[in-house]
């Protein structure tokens, strides 16, 4: 058609390069941040998607976090109960050795200061051992957060209220009431140490669910480079050819001028 006054082609052509020239910028811009997922037009239901799944990320490395705290604050308290182990090992060896006829009065009075002082620190170091400030054996430490949904679990054996008990009622006069002292503080630990496996088993899960989350998050989110550059390539052609046949277009109204000379 011999038309001047509209340009028809010339409208065309540059719709289509408008088109290209758009996808090229979007694709630039996707390897330069290295995203799929820039802002929302760029897929909606995938950033909704991809935001859950990334505050899941978030929390889950939180609750490793503190799992890890955890962890810390058992070897801590389990250091201050070797001590208290300790200690009860050297009440033990003065409380038979103080049942030896061998012993003068004087030498069991010597014995007797050893075994109170041992005693008094045995439950000075139950009662005022801390953590971050926080009191270990107080029992105010009952449970962690293990996941981004708020699960928590229980933290058992920083309750020594029986063992402080025990070992102040114990007697230098009674190797039997010492023993049980250790039975107590035994038992104590071993219920410690449970927590701590439980806690490592629970870190252990926690941490496959924030690489898996992360790498389903990253399927959404982030850019696959080798793909976008092909796309990259195309748009650049079609950017580049729209550009040469828009001048192409532009030129055909001249061909009039060629009917009115």
């Amino acid at each position: 058609m011999s038309r001047i006054v509209t340009n028809s082609s010339a409208i065309t052509v540059y719709k289509n390069y408008s088109r290209a020239n758009m996808s090229l910028a979007a694709s630039a811009e996707r390897l330069s941040t290295g995203l799929r997922i820039n802002r929302a037009s760029d897929d909606a239901a995938g950033l909704a998607i991809s935001e859950t799944l990334r505050a899941q990320v978030k929390g889950a490395s939180m609750a490793s976090d503190n799992i890890a705290n955890v962890n810390s604050l058992i070897n801590t308290a389990d250091g201050f109960l070797q001590n208290v182990s300790d200690v009860l090992g050297r009440l033990e060896e003065l409380a038979v050795e103080y049942g030896d006829p061998t012993k003068s009065s004087s030498d069991k009075t010597n014995l007797s200061a050893e075994f109170d002082a041992l005693q008094s620190k045995a439950v000075a170091i139950l009662t005022g051992a801390k953590f971050n400030g926080i009191t270990l054996f107080g029992g105010s430490l009952g449970s962690v957060t293990i996941d981004a949904n708020g699960t928590t679990e229980s933290i058992t054996g920083l309750s020594a209220a029986s063992a402080s008990g025990v070992i102040a009622g114990a007697t230098i006069g009674s190797v039997a009431n010492v023993q049980s002292a250790i039975d107590v503080l035994s038992t104590m630990r071993g219920r410690l140490g449970a927590s701590q496996s439980k806690l490592n088993y629970t870190l252990i899960g926690v941490e496959n669910y924030v690489e898996n989350v992360s790498a389903a998050e990253s399927r959404i989110r982030n850019v696959d480079v080798a793909k976008e550059t092909t796309s990259f390539s195309r748009y650049q052609i079609q950017v580049q050819a729209s550009t040469a046949m828009l001048a192409q277009a532009n030129s055909l109204p001249q061909n009039v001028l060629s009917l009115i000379r």
